[in-house]
């Protein structure tokens, strides 16, 4: 799996609120997640539709397909993972994706009940991200023009030291989202508020790390959920996009650069104009 797969696989995974109890309906499974065409592999979770919210263990039953636009059909693979809050159930393939084009994911129960989502890839020639490197006391800040819509913004970071050497930690970005008037998406990265949450010392340097900002570019259909993480939307949101069920599967391409963390302790405003670089 490739880093930025990696990444949006872990968000993915981190959807684990289970199902509210609910009236009687003839909606069959709750569907979420994403198809990244950046990734080599793709996961969707897909639950049981009820009348209860206890969680089911073991593998359910169904189906999982991934409907390719030329029509063929690739079967998905279920996987069982256990949160704190019980067993997600997760669908995954290896099928290679193609940006720019609309597929299909449909879950089928045994007895032939069935749930589909649409799900449209966007288009990510015409997207350009730019990193201005944060200052001391200064954000980085990142600038992604052309996007319909962003999914998430996210700082990675790998330690590199001898006492910790291969941890990897990954912040969501997608609070600090803003648009400009020229529509441009600007995020901020406080490199200090990270190195706080993985114990090291915010000095660049110090700790050594591979730092990297990963930008998952959607289409316009994603919903907006302002203050919450990617995750935290796929799980609390109110989503009623799939077909014979509830829920949302988005498609989106994401692009990965690396990045010269600041300290990062002050926060500025951003401006609606262009942004500038932050200075001491």
């Amino acid at each position: 799996m490739t880093r930025a797969g990696l990444l949006l696989a872990v968000a993915l995974v981190a959807c684990e609120a289970p199902l509210d109890p609910i009236a009687p309906s003839d909606r069959v499974f709750s569907l979420s997640g994403y198809l990244d065409a950046s990734a080599d592999t793709q996961w969707v979770r897909v639950e049981p539709f009820g009348t209860v919210a206890d969680p089911v263990p073991g593998a359910i039953d169904a189906a999982v397909t991934l409907v390719t636009p030329d029509g063929v059909r690739v079967p998905m693979t279920q996987t069982v993972r256990t949160f704190e809050t019980g067993p997600a159930h997760l669908f995954w393939t290896v099928e290679p994706l193609v940006a720019g084009v609309t597929y299909r994911v449909e879950a089928e129960r045994s007895d032939g009940a069935l749930a589909r989502a649409t799900v449209r890839i966007p288009e990510a020639e015409s997207v350009a991200l730019t990193l201005i490197d944060g200052l001391v006391n200064c954000p980085t800040l990142v600038i992604v023009e052309g996007a319909e819509r962003l999914a998430d913004v996210r700082a990675r970071y790998e330690l590199l030291g001898p006492d910790r050497q291969g941890e990897v930690y990954e912040f969501s970005k997608r609070p600090s989202l803003a648009q400009t008037a020229s529509g441009a998406y600007t995020a901020q990265v406080f490199f200090g508020e990270d190195a706080t949450e993985m114990e090291i010392n915010p000095f660049p340097g110090v700790e050594p790390i591979a730092p990297e900002v990963v930008v998952a570019v959607a289409t316009d259909d994603w919903p907006e959920v302002d203050g919450l993480t990617l995750e935290e939307a796929l799980a609390s949101a109110d989503f009623d996009r799939v077909e014979g069920g509830v829920g949302f599967v988005g498609g989106i391409v994401t692009t990965t650069a690396d990045f010269v963390p600041g300290y990062g302790f002050i926060p500025f405003e951003l401006d609606p104009r262009p942004p500038e670089p932050c200075f001491p």
